[in-house]
């Protein structure tokens, strides 16, 4: 069989099966029409539903950005059973969750046309406004695309509101169908991220009075079309701060758009967050792990811990490794952002009986370094016990720091900013108040600044791992001095055993930084392989974790 012929095979299976999950995934509450066993038109707010809980999914995964990928690559996490994720030795398996996030954006796409098809709107019309449903549809698959751009670079791309001969992802019924789509430039993917976020806000905003969002199946806002509103806008500022590094105005006209509308996120109220389930099924990934799979593979980060600790790391002779901006004051977030080391979350009871402290993890060269290494501290019970876990896709925090950048290194700002991650963690622990510290702490803080503020941004996108490594990305200012940088010799400190223990942080791809990108997944090469050739081609380094991204200039 030619290889044109077997990919041609390949990408109907896909399609097929795509089309399958788009009928199957809305397997509640369809309308059944001859046959009850073969639903013809899923309810569109079953189809979104599900597709948005995929994506949470996914993209916060042990396997993704919930554990080996992008919370150890931003030291949040290390692994405590292996070591080669810790090292930028990222698995084949975890760059196919490519073809899991087109899946869950044509699910996406599949809410668009049954709110347009003049044969489905009317029936998708009795679960909110049609126009309303498009428009938080676009949203996510804005947040979706910018994820997968920001890991990826440029990537096969889709638009509803652009039309483009280089947007050609999704395209895979009709006369129009392409099974192998060119990727677009990453400068065309970011500047139509920023005009369907515009364009979803218009579309929320010229709404009918009486018009109401989704009447259920929106697990993230509950069918509220201002704050769906927010969403749009505040993710616009997000995205508009990495492209205003390569593309100054197009970047800036966007921030000030979004600014001069006065909707953004103006309160913790506001947060774009998604929460599981009680049931192990539909429970959080950091539980599913723990007490589900009965897996314990993560644990804190050192450098993580020593930042929250008020503590420098330091290097085989005692010397400061890292420069703390909060050097002598512990955070009060580092209690429900981890455990001591004595207490018994791990479940197959307590490994450290001792003393119990805040002891981050090593960058472990291999697995039996790692698993030699029993002092350390798992994440928050408030984050691996609760099956119902608030997973948050973006915070009112997330934007006090942004708008104190804008503002240059604003004070109140950056105290709103420290104050909102703060009462965002306070109450989803129900074991630790800290309600009481935080008054103190940021009484406490140093005077706003690049240093100061990214810091801060960096400890309060705990566990929105990805949005962080962008951000890392994007600035590259004060990382290197609170992270274990490549060919660092640091030391961690056991205080239970009163031990100290010397690691060298050696990455196992030819890396000097953290990586810029995720390499493409290999069945790519083969499967569209003219079209990842021309995409590889515009990246600096080729297909290597060494290639920049188009906005990362810095």
């Amino acid at each position: 069989m030619s290889l044109q012929t077997e990919k041609s095979k390949t990408m109907k299976i896909i399609k097929a099966f795509i089309i399958l999950l788009v009928i199957t995934f809305a397997s509640c509450d369809v309308d059944y029409y001859d046959n009850p066993n073969d639903p013809t038109t899923p309810p569109s707010n079953a189809v979104f539903n599900d597709a948005v809980f995929q994506i949470i999914d996914d993209t916060r995964s042990v396997w993704f950005g919930g554990g080996r990928f992008t919370l150890v690559t931003m030291q949040y996490w290390h692994q405590s059973e292996y070591g080669d994720e810790d090292r930028y030795g990222y698995r084949e398996s975890m760059r196919e969750y490519w073809e899991d996030f087109y899946y869950n954006l044509e699910n996406l796409r599949q809410v668009i046309v049954l709110n347009e098809d003049p044969a489905t709107r009317d029936a998708a019309s009795a679960y909110g406004h049609n126009e309303a449903q498009i428009a938080c549809t676009r949203i996510m698959m804005s947040y979706m695309f910018n994820i997968m751009a920001d890991t990826w670079g440029a990537i096969p791309y889709w638009s509803y509101g652009t039309q483009d001969e280089q947007f050609q992802a999704l395209r895979i019924t009709g006369e129009d169908e392409i099974l192998s789509p060119a990727y677009a430039p990453q400068e065309k993917i970011y500047a139509d991220l920023l005009s369907e976020l515009q364009g979803a806000y218009q579309q929320l905003n010229n709404l009918p009075a009486n018009a109401s969002g989704f009447t259920s199946g929106d697990n993230i806002y509950d069918g509220d079309i201002d704050k769906w509103m927010k969403f749009a806008n505040s993710l616009r500022l997000r995205i508009a701060m990495k492209v205003r590094e390569a593309n100054q105005s197009l970047g800036q006209q966007h921030i000030d758009d979004v600014i001069n509308s006065g909707v953004h996120f103006t309160s913790n109220e506001d947060n774009a967050i998604f929460q599981y389930e009680t049931v192990d099924k539909n429970s959080a990934p950091a539980y599913n792990q723990w007490y589900v799979g009965n897996r314990s593979d993560f644990a804190v980060g050192n450098a993580f811990i020593q930042l929250l600790k008020g503590e420098n790391v330091p290097d085989h002779d005692g010397n400061p490794l890292t420069d703390n901006p909060f050097l002598g004051t512990q955070d009060p977030r580092l209690q429900i952002y981890a455990q001591d080391n004595n207490q018994t979350s791990y479940p197959y009871g307590s490994r450290n009986p001792d003393i119990g402290d805040y002891v981050g993890m090593p960058i472990a060269e291999n697995s039996a370094i790692a698993a030699a290494f029993v002092w350390e501290s798992l994440p928050g019970t408030a984050i691996i016990e609760r099956p119902d876990f608030e997973m948050t896709l973006m915070e009112y925090a997330e934007v006090e720091f942004i708008l104190s950048e804008l503002n240059g290194w604003d004070q109140t700002h950056y105290e709103d900013g420290v104050r909102a991650s703060m009462e965002k963690w306070n109450n989803m622990d129900s074991e630790h108040d800290i309600s009481g510290d935080i008054d103190t702490y940021i009484a406490n803080l140093p005077a706003a600044s690049e240093t100061t503020v990214l810091a801060q941004k960096y400890i309060a996108l705990y566990m929105e791992p990805t949005t962080a490594w962008s951000e890392y990305r994007r600035t590259n200012t004060i990382f290197p001095d609170i992270l274990v940088m490549p060919g660092d010799q640091y030391s961690v400190y056991v205080p239970s055993i009163d031990s100290t223990f010397n690691y060298q942080f050696n990455p196992i791809s030819d890396v000097t930084d953290l990586p810029f990108r995720m390499r493409y997944p290999q069945q790519e090469q083969t499967l569209n392989a003219d079209n990842y050739q021309e995409a590889v081609g515009w990246l600096e380094n080729g297909d290597t974790q060494r290639s920049r991204l188009w906005w990362d200039v810095d």
